[in-house]
């Protein structure tokens, strides 16, 4: 089975194409980036695509990062995936952006837990803490820096993604030190493709993950 990888979640516009039965990656391009995800997409597939050897079409499964991330940037790329299984009659499979950013660690020797974090602003980040055993420890919330940075404290832990240096700036006096700090932008698109292609679709819906409501609320009647 073919797998194509999309993330626009983050700042970073990223695509893979994987061949799940031999378990090579055919292509895979990452392109950071804040905004513009939307205008990129589709062209950076058909290059992807084409450096691959192979048409969109030919894939049987799309993969998108679901979030947390930018509230639109991420629709875009599962849109695209969703857009893209219907015509193919293919699988459309999410995996969560933090999952993406924690498992190369998870999948490490070395026996951390893993703070995945996605600065929120204002003090906040959506963040998630998992076991060496993948056990959830906390599962994925909206947090603040410092309550994110408790949680952590108390194990050996490697820091991942965006809101890495933010938890680390509010970690607690006289704690132990994260063992790896590893402040990447985006998740890796590779990753991405593997976890999806081991996905089961009826457990992995593409559709977006908020951990937080909008901020904008309907006006109320004028007095």
């Amino acid at each position: 089975m073919l797998v194509l990888a999309l993330d626009t979640a983050l700042g970073a516009c990223s695509v893979a194409v994987l061949d799940d039965l031999s378990g090579t990656v055919l292509a895979q391009t990452c392109e950071p980036m804040e905004r513009g995800h939307a205008e990129r997409l589709i062209p950076l597939v058909a290059e992807t695509c084409d450096a691959a050897g192979i048409a969109p079409g030919a894939c049987r499964r799309f993969v998108a990062t679901t979030g947390p991330g930018s509230f639109t940037g991420l629709r875009v790329a599962i849109s695209a995936a969703r857009a893209m299984a219907l015509a193919t009659d293919g699988d459309a499979v999410g995996i969560s952006t933090l999952a993406a950013l924690a498992e190369p660690w998870l999948a490490a020797p070395e026996p951390l837990a893993v703070l995945a974090a996605i600065d929120a602003r204002h003090g906040h980040v959506y963040a998630s803490l998992t076991g060496h055993d993948r056990g959830a420890i906390a599962a994925p919330a909206y947090l603040g820096a410092s309550e994110a940075a408790r949680l952590a404290s108390g194990h050996p832990v490697a820091l991942v993604g965006p809101g890495a240096d933010a938890v680390l700036a509010a970690w607690p006096p006289g704690a132990s030190a994260p063992v790896v700090l590893d402040a990447r932008a985006a998740p890796d698109i590779v990753v991405v493709a593997r976890l999806g292609a081991a996905a089961d679709p009826a457990q992995f819906p593409c559709r977006p993950l908020y951990l937080k409501a909008v901020d904008a609320k309907p006006q109320g009647p004028r007095a």
